[in-house]
């Protein structure tokens, strides 16, 4: 409400609705912003940016760090460092937006993670310093690409990141790296103790609890960084006893994960690991599709739809098996490694039925039936065969 008050729009015009309503005309406004930007996207932002400089008053501080917050390790840590080079350190959801802005528009330097914190670049004055630290190597967020043209700013990219797992919206590490120290004209004295046992942390939690595995991509963007890192980790053993780190808890297989589209609902927001049931057995929505995912092991699958079209093509992992948008449920399963990875592993799978009932489990392969009533879960697991 606050935003479009700026925006000069007379709000007591505008009305909740609260309750099916019937229109006879009704306006869609274009969007001004999706891979790239209108002027009129800019005009939009300018009109704020205007407003904030007609209604500035003197800060603190005018270097701002915005603290994402959640699912960073060793973002804290990262904001103490900011903070002792006279960063306000801010987390902007206890803000109003007339606070924010009045921050951002003061502000010589601003600073963030990648993310939706480091959008809020859009409020800055011209030629604002921006630093910016990635959460991985290998992903540049699309949109701060596109934020980062709006208007003409001082953008900076400083790798202080560690995330080098297969995750894209999870938890990142991040340490005080050399390219960090050296931006602020820092000397480099090696890796803290702090910075080992954050990548411990976010090692643990990755790769125990989430059963992750290292993505190659991640690790070929760090280079000769992340293998230094390591290579020093390593003299730390009493450093890796002490975080309760597993013995060679760097080769720890990844866990195997599979994902299920149903009707209505489409696909489940969140990927199940082995074990879990795909879906809540009292919901009665049909699977109409599948997708597995087990890094650094070739899995193959396919789905059966009924007598007259038979089984689906064998896709590979983590491609989709099963069609989406067409409402056609599936009626049984079957899963196999590749040859290498059927030394190693057993992969069984059983499938819930709307009568409530499951399926005996099959195994490698097998072709698993539901005989004509629909599915509402699939269960997966793994036993080693070594």
């Amino acid at each position: 409400m606050r935003l479009l008050e700026i925006l000069d729009i007379d709000v007591d015009r505008l009305q909740p609705i609260t309750q099916p309503t019937q229109f006879d005309k009704i306006i869609l406004p274009d969007s001004s912003y999706g891979g790239g930007f209108t002027q009129e996207y800019r005009e939009t932002i300018d009109r704020l940016r205007d407003f904030a400089k007609k209604n500035r008053t003197p800060t603190s501080s005018n270097k701002v760090y915005y603290l994402y917050g959640r699912n960073q390790f060793g973002e804290e840590r990262l904001a103490e460092y900011f903070k002792s080079k006279g960063y306000d350190i801010v987390s902007p959801e206890k803000l109003t937006l007339d606070e924010q802005l009045n921050l951002l528009i003061n502000a010589d330097s601003f600073a963030s993670t990648l993310g939706s914190c480091a959008h809020n670049s859009l409020f800055l004055r011209d030629s604002t310093e921006v630093i910016i630290i990635p959460r991985s190597t290998n992903f540049a967020n699309p949109y701060q690409l596109v934020i980062n043209q709006v208007n003409p700013l001082n953008v900076n990219y400083i790798d202080s990141s560690l995330s080098v797992y297969n995750v894209r919206h999870d938890s990142f590490c991040f340490i005080i790296s050399k390219q960090m120290r050296e931006f602020f004209g820092d000397k480099f004295d090696g890796y803290d103790e702090n910075d080992f046992k954050t990548f411990l942390d976010y090692a643990k939690f990755a790769m125990i609890k989430k059963g992750r595995s290292v993505n190659p991509n991640e690790v070929t963007g760090y280079g000769a960084v992340l293998q230094d890192f390591m290579e020093r980790l390593k003299q730390r053993e009493d450093l890796i006893t002490a975080c309760d780190m597993p013995p060679h808890w760097e080769k720890l297989r990844p866990l195997l994960t599979y994902q299920t589209h149903v009707d209505k609902h489409g696909w489940d927001s969140d990927w199940k690991s082995e074990e879990q049931i795909s879906n809540p057995l009292e919901q009665k929505f049909d699977i109409q599709a599948i997708k597995i995912n087990f890094p650094n092991q070739k899995v193959y699958y396919s789905v059966y739809f009924n007598d007259a079209e038979g089984w689906s093509e064998e896709v590979l992992a983590p491609e989709t098996a099963g069609t989406v948008g067409k409402r056609k449920s599936i009626f049984g399963l079957r899963i196999r490694f590749d040859e290498a990875g059927s030394k190693e592993f057993d992969i069984l799978y059983r499938l819930h039925k709307f009568d409530d009932t499951w399926t005996p489990w099959a195994k490698n392969g097998e072709a698993l039936y539901s005989y004509g009533v629909k599915l509402n879960a699939i269960q997966i697991k793994l036993e080693n065969k070594t």
